[in-house]
């Protein structure tokens, strides 16, 4: 389920809600996460080339930075995302919004994303 309570699927983020540069697909992958004091592995419910949004009941505080462990699915490729926290959600479902640092991304890492992506906006995934 995404955070207004529809079930995911690989869908785009409405428009008229869309407030960032780049295009949120809802969808539910497992990630490993890592701050300074732990490591999780959590679902998502959205991923966009610029960040993520994970489901957690504890969030990591907002400013923190966070490493991301990304597995594309039909890829055996492992993408390192990192990144800070930009927002907190504690309503139902509680989570956090992870930005990518793209200072700090690998070129074939977002390009990979970046196909990932893509597929879903045609329908794919």
């Amino acid at each position: 389920m995404d955070r207004s309570g529809q079930a995911l699927g690989a869908r785009e983020t409405p428009p008229e809600r869309e407030r960032r540069g780049a295009r949120r697909f809802a969808t539910r992958l497992e990630v490993g996460s890592e701050d300074r004091d732990r490591q999780l592995f959590l679902p998502t419910a959205d991923l966009s080339e610029s960040g993520v949004f994970l489901l957690a009941p504890d969030a990591p505080p907002v400013g923190a930075p966070v490493r991301v462990l990304l597995e594309l699915p039909g890829s055996q490729m492992l993408l390192r995302l990192s990144g800070s926290v930009v927002r907190q959600h504690s309503q139902q479902p509680p989570g956090f919004a992870i930005r990518f640092d793209r200072r700090q991304l690998a070129e074939r890492d977002l390009d990979a994303l970046r196909g990932y992506l893509s597929g879903l906006e045609g329908g794919v995934g």
